[in-house]
């Protein structure tokens, strides 16, 4: 009896691994936050009185599966960099925010007239004479 089961189950994990064959089939960072994203839709429909928390996460598991089983390897792949790109680079923001938050009593925080170069100088100093350090531009500043 218990042959037959795993005979059974073999059988089985080969035709899903033959469907998967030339297939992207990767749970990659999008496709997770989809899911996460999904998950807590669908939590959130349990609370309010529309549908559309449903509908909207039917529509994100709809999309994971379309990613999973495309055969596109290369597009899901970019489509994922992109993603974790555009992550890293709101990440980067918010901890620049963060630290300018943090030291805002200390230095006043702004940029060069030519190059937009970020520069930061020391709160209290008066009228004091800036050099950019990217684009070696000098100008005066009160601060």
């Amino acid at each position: 009896m218990g042959q037959i089961w795993l005979e059974r189950l073999l059988r089985w994990n080969a035709k899903i691994q033959k469907l998967l064959v030339g297939r992207y089939a990767r749970m990659d960072e999008l496709n997770n936050t989809l899911m996460k994203a999904s998950l807590v839709l669908l939590l959130l429909n349990l609370f309010l009185p529309t549908s559309i928390a449903f509908w909207i996460a039917v529509a994100l598991l709809v999309w994971i599966n379309y990613r999973f089983f495309s055969k596109r390897i290369y597009p899901r792949s970019n489509e994922n960099t992109r993603y974790v790109l555009r992550i890293q680079q709101l990440k980067k923001k918010f901890e620049t925010t963060k630290i300018k938050l943090k030291e805002r009593k200390i230095y006043t925080y702004f940029k060069c007239p030519t190059c937009k170069q970020q520069l930061r100088v020391p709160k209290g100093k008066g009228k004091i004479k800036v050099t950019c350090s990217t684009c070696k531009e000098q100008f005066n500043k009160i601060v």
